[in-house]
């Protein structure tokens, strides 16, 4: 089991340092105040160790001998070497990409997901995929060396798309078919608001269905066209742009008369 919550026991401390438990709690005995608190709880609790402990074990694994020279380990450990290279990455490589909340991982560098925050609007999802196609494309535009990350732009862009019907038809989320979820909100807009679809609007979605029609081909590099096309990024950019201003006022109206 993945630990979210950065507690490790004396079992991953051995197996995170690839030594006995014996000689885990050895330098537990020695180097206790180097080590967090509850790496010596009171007795009946279970020891459980912090990533800054497996930095310091990790130093003291590293310098440890047959007869150890404590003293200059301990000279070592006042001087903060456990937590530089390559020590350091001893609590990098432990640490999982997902983490329990904690006030001391607070930082403008975290981001919450899960939970009660888990549920994201489809609406809003779409927008973010918008957002991020928009930077990398504009990195594309401004920098002739990073024409690589186009592919994940227009993903990006494809699956707004399909996110952005779908914040109109909640009921068709099953499918990746561009085209299925077009003809339905076309009746869907046809039979609420008396309107035909503009032109440009289905162009959009019909030229990614006609070249990605379930998003396989961005995702994976397996290509069911066959002809060479160009993209013009500017365009590109502003027509989805156009695209995402007009569900978003689908949607803004359609909430209105709830």
């Amino acid at each position: 089991m993945i630990n979210y919550g950065l507690k490790y026991k004396v079992s991953e401390i051995s197996k995170i340092l690839k030594v006995e438990k014996k000689l885990v709690k050895d330098w537990i005995y020695h180097f206790a105040e180097y080590l967090s608190s509850n790496a010596n709880p009171e007795k009946g609790k279970e020891r459980q160790f912090t990533t800054e402990d497996i930095c310091t074990l990790g130093y003291i694994s590293f310098y440890w001998e047959e007869e150890p020279d404590l003293e200059n380990i301990k000279w070592g450990l006042n001087g903060g070497c456990q937590f530089e290279s390559p020590f350091a990455e001893l609590a990098t490589e432990a640490m999982p990409v997902f983490l329990e909340f904690s006030e001391e991982i607070l930082s403008k560098n975290v981001w919450m997901i899960g939970g009660m925050v888990g549920d994201q609007d489809i609406l809003s999802l779409a927008n973010s995929y918008k957002e991020a196609g928009d930077i990398l494309v504009n990195i594309g535009i401004n920098d002739e060396t990073n024409k690589e990350i186009i592919y994940p732009a227009i993903y990006n862009y494809r699956h707004s798309i399909e996110l952005y019907l779908k914040a109109i038809l909640s009921e068709y989320k099953k499918t990746h078919k561009l085209k299925t979820l077009y003809l339905n909100f076309k009746n869907l807009i046809k039979e609420n608001y008396q309107e035909e679809i503009p032109i440009w609007f289905e162009n959009v979605i019909l030229a990614f269905d006609e070249f990605d029609p379930e998003g396989t081909y961005l995702r994976y590099g397996n290509s069911l066209y066959n002809d060479e096309l160009y993209i013009n990024l500017p365009h590109l950019k502003l027509q989805i742009d156009w695209f995402s201003k007009s569900i978003n006022r689908i949607e803004k109206n359609k909430q209105m008369s709830c």
